[in-house]
């Protein structure tokens, strides 16, 4: 990492800390609205097809998935770690139930 890039790095978590502690307010807020879908509805597999991180998505391969009727995606990342990401980086994949078991028992022993 280069010294410019370390120093905005520094000045942005003194800023993080500032904020949390209530000194400053946030320069921005975001607000994501999530409105529940039936449990059948919201789960399923996805097909990554663009990623802005590849090391944490990887274009091409399926992914368990929870949607949201935000435009949004639920999955766990290559990380481990539970991410959102928009609904355009995913073709969803419908299967039958009997694929989707079979795929859900193979990602579990993944």
């Amino acid at each position: 990492m280069n010294k410019k890039d370390f120093d905005e790095l520094v000045e942005s978590a003194k800023e993080g800390v500032a904020i949390v502690k209530g000194e400053v307010p946030p320069s921005r807020e975001f607000r994501v609205r999530l409105t529940r879908l039936s449990a059948k509805q919201n789960r399923g597999f996805a097909l990554c097809v663009k990623s802005d991180e590849p090391e944490l998505l990887i274009p091409s391969k399926v992914y368990r998935a929870v949607y949201s009727s935000s435009n949004l995606i639920g999955i766990t990342d290559e990380a481990g770690e539970a991410a959102i990401y928009p609904a355009d980086f995913f073709i969803k994949l419908d299967f039958p139930s009997e694929v989707e078991n079979v795929l859900g028992h193979l990602q579990k022993a993944a």
